[in-house]
């Protein structure tokens, strides 16, 4: 059940973030909303991969759990990131 709310989380993330830098490369100023969305999401995954012990233990979930998901999450954002790239 684990990996398919995984394999869930990490669609949702690729789909949505290679649909934000799809758009961002129909306008200019979309284009600095993604980024700023990009920056927003490196500082909060940064933020929890600093802070992990301490999630961990707020919201009662396995690290590895936790790992998985941040895991999971960085490769879709880079997947996405990739689509603005070659978009561009």
């Amino acid at each position: 059940m684990r990996a398919i709310a995984l394999g869930n989380n990490f669609l949702l993330t690729a789909i949505a973030s290679s649909f934000l830098c799809w758009l961002a490369s129909l306008h200019p100023n979309l284009l600095l909303l993604v980024q700023a969305l990009f920056a927003l999401k490196l500082i909060v995954s940064a933020s929890a991969w600093l802070l992990d012990d301490f999630i961990v233990r707020v919201l009662k979930i396995d690290l590895l759990e936790l790992r998985g998901r941040l895991i999971a999450s960085t490769i879709a954002s880079l997947i996405g990131l990739g689509v603005i790239l070659c978009r561009a």
